[in-house]
């Protein structure tokens, strides 16, 4: 008889169909100089009370992006069981390595900067992060309903904080996700019409599971008005699901949303020489077309008068990169116009 060959793909401590509330890791096998036969725990909670819709709740998808940690942190600390019909995952740290390290992308893979949401639908067998891609693609996205990923923009980008979702072309579902954007309680709702390929979003759509996801800030802080309106409207999106009671009282939206569509190249101002970027309007302004934006200086040459920025297209300025500092090809800028659909 043959030797049966063993797996080291990921593996999860914690059953998923088990009713109550259990917490734990998905183990990344991972051989290292610093630990040989080591692996990378990757936290993972859940709450389920018998059969009912499911929903997903992912934080820092990249690593430096924490408020969307929080929400999961909290909502798993105060809910139970009993307070629930049907079931919510929550993955706080989805590319923990990042996360421990407080970067971006993942130190612990072969290039050194593994960004996970450009590595779906991942590898069993691969790098760490390409293994939590595929855990991810192959294990949860099944279950769920909705998935929620709650993204910020991480140290070198802040946003003006919104909600975001892809029609899917069903009607009952599209419904639901439009009723999520004014539920969730952002500024901003941004309407999508095309997903990108290596991302989670790419994966849960041909999958016919809602997508949802957020850009809650940035700059690698959490700010108390952004973390609290978006843990509030969390709790209303569960609720409207039908995994919290109909009657839990939960605050109104704290803002009216306004709808939005996704960027296209022309909402981009991108860096086009080394320097100093000074910007010289604020995330939430409207600008017009060719509006005045900012200035790159020059580094070693002072005297020099400055690059002047104009936006192609205006609208909401809805990024901004965090840094003075910048380089040739970094995204200082970008803008979003309002919904027509």
């Amino acid at each position: 008889m043959p030797c049966p060959k063993a797996s080291l793909a990921p593996s999860c401590e914690i059953d998923f169909d088990n009713d109550g509330k259990h917490h734990g890791y998905i183990r990344i096998q991972f051989s290292s100089d610093r630990s040989a036969y080591g692996w990378i725990p990757v936290p993972v909670m859940s709450i389920r009370n018998g059969a009912g819709p499911c929903a997903i709740v992912i934080g820092a998808n990249h690593g430096d992006e924490y408020e969307g940690v929080s929400i999961c942190n909290e909502l798993y600390q105060t809910l139970g069981p009993h307070d629930i019909s049907g079931q919510v995952i929550f993955l706080p740290a989805a590319n923990a390595p990042a996360y421990y390290s407080g970067r971006r992308t993942s130190p612990v893979d072969w290039t050194g900067e593994a960004n996970l949401n450009r590595l779906f639908p991942g590898n069993q067998y691969g790098s760490p992060t390409e293994m939590i891609a595929w855990y991810i693609t192959n294990q949860l996205v099944h279950r769920a309903d909705a998935i929620f990923d709650l993204h910020s923009a991480g140290k070198s980008i802040d946003h003006h904080p919104s909600v975001k979702i892809r029609l899917m072309g069903v009607e009952d579902k599209d419904a639901l996700q439009m009723k999520f954007l004014h539920l969730f309680g952002a500024p901003l709702g941004i309407v999508g019409n095309r997903v990108h390929e290596t991302t989670l979003s790419g994966e849960a759509l041909p999958r016919n599971v809602i997508y949802v996801s957020t850009e809650l800030g940035g700059a690698g802080k959490i700010r108390p008005w952004i973390r609290d309106f978006a843990f509030n409207g969390m709790k209303r999106c569960l609720r409207e699901m039908g995994i919290l009671p109909s009657d839990l009282d939960l605050p109104e939206p704290e803002h009216a949303v306004r709808l939005m569509e996704m960027q296209t190249d022309e909402n981009y101002i991108y860096a086009n020489k080394d320097g100093m970027f000074e910007p010289r309007v604020n995330l939430g302004d409207d600008v017009e077309d060719g509006q005045f934006a900012g200035y790159i200086w020059s580094l070693k040459e002072p005297w020099l008068a400055p690059e002047r920025l104009h936006f192609k297209k205006g609208g909401v300025v809805f990024c901004k990169r965090t840094p003075a500092l910048c380089e040739v090809g970094d995204t200082l800028f970008f803008t979003l116009n309002g919904y027509r659909g």
